[in-house]
């Protein structure tokens, strides 16, 4: 009788299926998990570009939040493959060793219809299309779950179907990788070479691509496309389960001998069990500790992040809301009407000024005594908020301001004072007064009054002005300013202040004299200057930078001398101590000065002084509309990420979506696995039930070999996870995200979330270690031992 024809391919391609059908749907189930998440991840970025600057901050123009916004998606466009060759690698992975089982479950099939004649060829084409089609059927489920999850996440539901190239592409791969792997295993004469040459390779290859990464991470910057941002942390990660797994296999083994030795089949049996089964196992582990892995990653990236883009962006404001006034003032006036704004809970005034030393340029940053502890940002602990309190009494030769309270119920203030001059002329002169309010905020008033012309010559002069109705009470006296009328004579000028009063309150203790120079015709009366020398300005007692330090050449103690830039004033200043940032600050070269002194340095060298420039409050960021608002609609700075650093921040969550994908990725393979790893092992049930062994007592035995598994790959990827994040976490976020300055850094893990994950994840693997073992105590109930096995 003539042998029947080998079936088409067609024919055999449904029968094969139809066969391992389990199999088959775990695998298309992997790929539609891999595409949805995928198609999801890209989603979520893209609307995070598009939605970029909405609303746009206070302030700031249509075009200026376009330019940021373009920053910011330059920055993303180089981490977001990351995240889709993650999905990819967990994924490939699943399929591989899916195609691997399939290919085992076929081995006498494979076997019988190559004698049949089926040649290599048509094997070759029937694994292909056995690979269309699941990658197929997974793509179109996977992209029906990616509509309805985008709608869930925010994002627009047409979104996911507009990252079709990254759908393609992960349908394609995914079906070459489930090809290739029943290919290989099929083939068994040269599976075994291949697969040790491919495994050496990756062994090698991988783990010096993680130190390649490690390396020049922290020199990448995120201004344009950057290969090594794109794929550490696939690299790193990867390298880290690598490790994870050959820690396993060694562990395993040699739990293995010491377990046998138990009198009990238990620890001994499953020990030995896994131990002589590493080869299916460890793809298991892999999945699992990979999955763990990534989510401590993902979690170390999130609060990294938040923290250090928060850190830098309060370095850099130097309050948690600022607004900046150049070319004016901040008036008492303005600081108050900050102070008024809801949601704020304290103002102050700050001087932000480019000088020069040498020529170096830098910057002076000022703000008064009284607000550096309510005001001045903290900023997680860069700023040394300790060290700038310090700079408000210095003590020693530096200048110390000691402004005079007027009292609370003050209501204007009185001046007696009398000039005499050396020409025949009775001399003419007014007087001003320089306050400071409850924040520390200068204002000048000009004090009214008649001259008196005394018989003596000398002219008296009895002047008053109401204190500022708007600003923020109880008023300060800092200094008295004498002024006078232009001459053309050679005469000289005294002028003596006999009295100062404070209308409503005490009168104050001030006498003070001053000479004019010839041809000048402002002076400084009197100054609240407590310990500086009458013969020559004192130097300002700074806090300077590290960068500053470094280039000037200086340590605590030194004096340098600066010159305000745009203009002929300058200015001493003494190092009171060094720090790595300050506040406000844009540049690296910078020193801080409380306001008071710097205004009580600038009055002792001229009798003007530079107002300051600046509003700073401390309060939620979110009330930087009201606050733009109350002063006339300037941009407001606040402690909270701008809008290029706001784009990068879809990769939190972007981050978080693919290892929710990579969950449910681990989770269907290793179901796939242990359940075809349990068909597998049907006929040792029957074993252990002629030697005695109970039903439950073998479903016991399974749980726990397959929990042991699972456990060890759960905290092996933690701790991989946790090495890979201490690596290159801070320096991927300061490649990815503009505006991140160097002092930032630190690790830090959103624990909730965290532990949210891997109880999941947990749950899930426990769901499916209860399921085998309930399955393997059923089966072991009716499983008897055949001839074969006696």
């Amino acid at each position: 009788m003539p042998d029947r024809p080998a079936p088409s391919s067609v024919r055999l391609l449904r029968q094969r299926a139809g066969a391992q059908v389990g199999l088959l749907v775990s695998a298309a189930a992997t790929v539609a998990v891999a595409v949805a998440t995928v198609s999801v991840v890209i989603a979520w970025l893209e609307r995070a570009v598009a939605v970029a600057g909405d609303p746009a901050p206070p302030g700031l123009s249509p075009d200026e939040v376009a330019a940021q916004a373009r920053v910011g998606a330059v920055a993303l466009g180089s981490a977001s493959p990351a995240l889709v060759l993650m999905v990819a690698i967990l994924a490939g992975t699943a399929v591989a060793q899916l195609a691997r089982l399939a290919a085992a479950a076929r081995e006498h099939e494979t076997a019988t219809i190559r004698a049949r004649g089926f040649s290599r060829r048509q094997a070759t084409m029937t694994d292909a299309a056995e690979g269309v089609v699941v990658a197929l059927i997974g793509a179109v489920a996977g992209v029906g779950v990616a509509v309805g999850l985008a709608a869930v996440f925010g994002a627009v539901p047409a979104a996911a179907l507009a990252a079709w190239p990254w759908v393609l592409a992960t349908a394609v791969l995914l079906a070459a990788v489930f090809a290739i792997a029943l290919r290989r295993g099929e083939g068994r004469r040269t599976t075994t070479r291949v697969g040790r040459a491919t495994t050496a390779a990756v062994i090698v290859v991988v783990p010096l691509a993680s130190a390649l990464v490690v390396w020049q991470l922290p020199r990448a910057r995120g201004r344009g496309f950057d290969p090594i941002v794109a794929v550490a942390p696939a690299v790193v990660l990867m390298a880290g389960a690598l490790v994870a797994l050959a820690v396993f296999g060694a562990v395993a083994v040699a739990w293995a001998r010491p377990a046998a030795r138990f009198p009990a089949l238990q620890p001994g049996y499953p020990a030995r069990q896994v131990a002589r089964r590493i080869p299916i196992y460890a793809v298991a582990v892999l999945l699992v500790a990979l999955t763990v892995a990534q989510a401590v990653f993902a979690s170390a990236y999130s609060a990294t992040w938040s923290a250090m883009v928060t850190d830098s962006a309060a370095v850099r404001a130097g309050a948690d809301l600022r607004v900046d006034m150049s070319p004016q003032y901040a008036s008492p006036v303005q600081v108050a009407d900050a102070a008024s704004v809801e949601g704020v809970e304290a103002s102050a005034p700050a001087t932000v000024e480019e000088v020069e030393i040498g020529e170096a340029d830098a910057e002076l940053v000022a703000v008064p005594a009284s607000g550096i502890a309510p005001v001045v940002t903290s900023a997680g602990g860069l700023v040394d908020k300790a060290a700038l309190e310090g700079t408000a009494s210095p003590g020693g030769d530096a200048v110390t301001a000691e402004p005079l309270p007027l009292g609370d119920e003050a209501t204007a203030l009185r001046v007696t004072a009398r000039a005499e001059s050396s020409g025949t002329r009775h001399p003419g002169f007014g007087l001003v007064a320089l306050l400071l309010d409850a924040t520390g905020t200068p204002d000048d008033v000009i004090l009214d009054g008649e001259l008196t012309a005394n018989d003596d010559g000398s002219t008296s002069l009895v002047a008053e002005a109401a204190l500022p109705e708007e600003g923020t009470g109880p008023w300060r006296l800092l200094a008295i300013g004498a002024f006078r009328e232009r001459a053309f004579t050679g005469a000289t000028t005294q002028v003596s202040v006999e009295s100062v009063e404070a209308v409503g309150g005490e009168p104050l203790d001030i006498r003070a004299s001053v000479e004019f120079p010839s041809g000048i015709n402002d002076v400084i009366a009197w100054l609240a200057d407590g310990a500086a020398s009458d013969s020559e300005p004192a130097p300002v007692a700074v806090v300077v930078t590290s960068a500053l330090a470094a280039h000037l050449g200086i340590v605590p103690g030194d004096t340098f001398e600066f010159r305000y830039a745009g203009s002929g004033r300058r200015g001493e200043a003494v190092v009171s101590s060094i720090t790595d940032l300050v506040p406000g600050a844009s540049s690296a070269l910078a020193f801080f000065a409380p306001l008071e002194n710097v205004l009580v340095s600038q009055l002792q060298r001229d009798p003007s002084f530079v107002a300051p420039n600046s509003v700073w409050a401390a309060g939620d960021p979110a009330a930087d509309d009201e606050m733009s608002a109350a002063l006339g609609d300037r941009p407001v700075a606040t402690a909270a990420p701008g809008v290029a650093a706001e784009v990068t921040h879809a990769l939190v969550p972007g981050w978080w979506i693919a290892t929710a994908g990579a969950m449910a990725l681990s989770l269907v393979a290793a179901f796939a696995i242990v359940q075809t790893l349990a068909i597998a092992r049907g006929r040792e049930l029957g074993v252990l039930r002629a030697l005695g062994i109970r039903a439950a007592t073998q479903g016991r035995m399974r749980a726990a070999e397959l929990g042991g598994v699972f456990g060890a790959a759960l905290v092996l990827g933690a701790v991989t996870g946790g090495l890979a994040s201490w690596l290159i976490v801070p320096a991927l976020v300061r490649a990815v995200t503009p505006g991140i300055l160097p002092a930032a850094g630190g690790l830090s893990f959103s624990w909730g979330l965290l532990g949210a994950a891997v109880a999941v994840l947990a749950a899930g693997l426990a769901i499916v270690v209860a399921a085998v073992a309930v399955s393997v105590s059923r089966a072991a109930r009716s499983s008897t031992v055949g001839e074969e096995s006696r």
